[in-house]
């Protein structure tokens, strides 16, 4: 069972590694985040693009005259470095309409100087002047790819294939292990700043993020290979920036990424490039400072001085919000800030093969020694094993977490244990309980197995007595069986019966019914107890249909059915269901007089010369699509009461004839109703003629022809006999 569980957590395409995938992520959070996050160095500040800034400045996006103006401000407040999480990959609209001017006085003539004083300078050209005189500025570009999940904040006008120069930030040093070429997260284009601002910035770099398989961000992208170039993210080139151009160094071993590094700093990363966030907290954990207030110099000098800022896009409704661990509407900018402030604390968690082997090896040992717990402990005590185990593995993982900055998983090792002891006490359970479950299983060939359930369920229910629920009850019985008995010898019989009886319970039984009792050729069983039914009307009628075709099959397999013929009741309503008989022998059964009533339906598809009768009010609870006849009234021995019964023939099913006969039927009842007994007796005739051997429709014609049709245009049928 371990080896099995080891081979699933390692089959890439697996649902349960992917199902473990998930769970262990959803964990990690609630595991780091328990507790109040490390604080942040005070080395990052947000400038941020907010809902102030945009009521004092106007619409999102600006004129890049207001970026020039940040940029100066930042300039002023002597920042160390600053980071666009903004892509300007198009001129600026105001510079467009410049341009379209300049064409405009060169058609007619006229000196293009005679701009600088109707538009000024251009924004594009403020704002590179700007980044120009501040000298550590970064911005940011998007890839489009199809190796990762990115969030791609543009459209794809724009998106080049090639480098432009100046080149995006890489890395400065790539050691390569000898026959090392492992897959690397990779795209096919990306999305620069316009010229004028890309040559006049400090350099740029991307902004991609990953998501998670649930949608979470929990990760930054060390490095993506484009162009056969190693591209480094926002966050570590203003990392490199501040700290004095600190050299960015990677190294590419043959399983991966083998090692990132920022100086002389070593950042922990997966094989896949992806380095682990240790969030500071949720969103506004980072001083977060309105762009229009540092335009305007509202912020303390203090506050900005020496500092890396970010300038990014933090109010709603403008786009650039993701899901994190701490914030399921987070900033994205902020994601980048925590990865700085982690490089500068150098407080990454670490998830590495060593920890997924430790992760593997807890398992397999936590796995036997809950093996050993189940196998020769009792159930109480290898219970408490197997808790003690997983308990002390799980204090152990925190210890790591918490301590080595170490994340190593506790969903497989735990859910291994689990797995391992539910199979192991199963088992035990199994081959102890084996004569009892063999009584059981005796014991229902004479009760219905639900009955037996409610029983072992509730013991309390081996006592007599009963309650009123809402059911229906069909009788079926054999057409003429005493004849049949008069001329079979017993044997032949007895086969006979047992091979009806088989084939009808088990039909009951598929349809969540119970059989109450065989009566020698005849049937009773009712829908709605002990368990609950959507539908006992429905299921019911369902069932009594399948019995009629399940007989025409046995006609059909069989020569001892060719001429047997079933009558089938069915009524619904209020019953008492229960234990009756005496005290030392009693059966699970159902008494009123709704149970009368079924078994007098069933007599009465004789009379009627029909299969399947039910109440009016169980057709009506079915509420559904069958082919159906009214009969009319009926009152039936030892009731008072006229019931309105009609006759089932099947489901709806586009049988032309079957559904003309039911629609002219129901056509001659409204001519009754209406008063028209005359014509509805010609229709009748009619009917005849392609149904001779339709006994309804003789009693309906003699009905009339004896004028016993009430003023209402009921047609009742009174049965003094069974």
């Amino acid at each position: 069972m371990i080896v099995l569980m080891l081979m699933a957590k390692f089959n890439q395409h697996s649902p349960l590694k992917t199902a473990l995938d998930l769970a262990e992520l959803k964990t990690s959070d609630l595991r780091m985040y328990a507790h109040p996050g490390r604080k942040p160095l005070g080395v990052v500040a947000i400038a941020a693009i907010d809902d102030p800034s945009i009521a004092e400045l106007g619409r999102w996006p600006w004129p890049r005259s207001v970026m020039a103006d940040l940029v100066n401000a930042l300039v002023a407040y002597k920042v160390a470095a600053v980071g666009f999480d903004v892509v300007f990959s198009e001129a600026d609209s105001a510079d467009a309409e410049r341009a379209a001017m300049e064409q405009k006085l060169a058609a007619a003539g006229l000196a293009t100087s005679v701009i600088d004083t109707t538009l000024g300078p251009g924004n594009d050209a403020a704002f590179a002047a700007a980044m120009q005189a501040q000298g550590t500025t970064i911005l940011a570009y998007p890839f489009k790819s199809h190796e990762f999940r990115s969030v791609t904040r543009t459209s794809e006008k724009g998106y080049v294939t090639h480098l432009v120069p100046p080149p995006p930030f890489n890395y400065g040093l790539v050691m390569t292990a000898p026959d090392a070429d492992p897959p690397i997260l990779g795209a096919d284009a990306y999305l620069p700043p316009i010229n004028i601002l890309r040559y006049a910035a400090r350099g740029n770099a991307y902004v991609d993020v990953d998501a998670d398989l649930d949608g979470t961000f929990r990760t930054e992208m060390t490095v993506v290979k484009f162009h056969n170039r190693y591209c480094a993210p926002l966050f570590l080139a203003l990392t490199s920036v501040f700290a004095n151009n600190a050299q960015l160094s990677l190294g590419i071993a043959k399983d991966g990424i083998g090692s990132v590094t920022i100086g002389d700093e070593s950042i922990p990363i997966q094989p896949n490039g992806k380095v682990l966030i240790d969030f500071r907290g949720p969103a506004g954990t980072f001083p977060n400072y309105p762009v229009t207030d540092i335009i305007h110099h509202r912020i303390p000098p203090a506050a900005l001085a020496g500092k890396i800022v970010l300038v990014g896009v933090t109010g709603h409704g403008l786009g650039d919000r993701i899901v994190t661990p701490v914030g399921a509407d987070y900033p994205g900018v902020e994601m980048h800030a925590n990865a700085i402030d982690d490089v500068l604390q150098d407080t990454f968690v670490i998830r590495s093969d060593n920890s997924l082997d430790e992760e593997m090896l807890a398992a397999l040992v936590i796995g036997l020694g809950v093996s050993l717990a189940a196998g020769s402990l009792t159930a109480l005590s290898s219970a408490l094993t197997a808790l003690a185990l997983c308990a002390g593995y799980f204090i152990y993982a925190q210890y790591r977490l918490n301590n080595d900055g170490v994340l190593v998983g506790v969903i497989f090792p735990l859910l291994t244990a689990i797995i391992i002891y539910i199979l192991l006490a199963s088992y035990r359970y199994v081959t102890e309980g084996m004569e009892k479950r063999r009584l059981r299983h005796a014991f229902e060939h004479y009760l219905h197995p639900d009955v037996i359930a409610s029983v072992v369920d509730n013991p309390e229910g081996l006592r007599l007595g009963g309650e009123r629920r809402h059911l229906s009850i069909l009788f079926s019985d054999i057409v003429n069986f005493t004849a049949r008995a008069e001329r079979s010898n017993p044997e032949e019989l007895v086969a006979l019966l047992n091979t009806y009886m088989t084939a009808m319970t088990d039909l009951v039984l598929k349809g969540d019914g119970v059989v109450d009792k065989l009566m020698g050729d005849g049937l009773m069983a009712f829908w709605g107890a002990p368990n609950e039914v959507e539908n006992p009307a429905r299921a019911a009628i369902d069932c009594a249909l399948k019995m009629l075709t399940e007989l025409k099959a046995l006609r059909q397999r069989d020569s001892r059915f060719s001429d047997l013929d079933i009558g089938i009741g069915i009524a619904t309503g209020e019953v008492i269901v229960g234990n009756f008989g005496g005290e030392d022998h009693f059966s699970y059964s159902v008494i009123g007089d709704t149970v009368n009533l079924a078994s007098r339906l069933e007599g009465l598809t004789r009379r009627f010369g029909v299969h399947l009768i039910v109440t009016q009010s169980t057709l009506k609870e079915a509420r559904s699509d069958y082919l159906a006849r009214e009969i009319g009234l009926v009152r039936v021995k030892g009731k008072q009461e006229e019931v309105p019964v009609a006759e089932v023939i099947g489901l709806r099913d586009g049988n032309a004839r079957d559904n003309g006969h039911c629609a002219g039927f129901a056509e001659v009842v409204g001519m009754i109703r209406s008063g028209a007994a005359d014509g509805a007796a010609e229709r009748l005739r009619a009917l005849q003629i392609d149904q001779p051997d339709d006994r309804l429709i003789a009693m309906y014609l003699e009905k009339i022809a004896h004028r016993e049709i009430r003023e209402s245009g009921d047609v009742v049928f009174e049965f003094e006999t069974k």
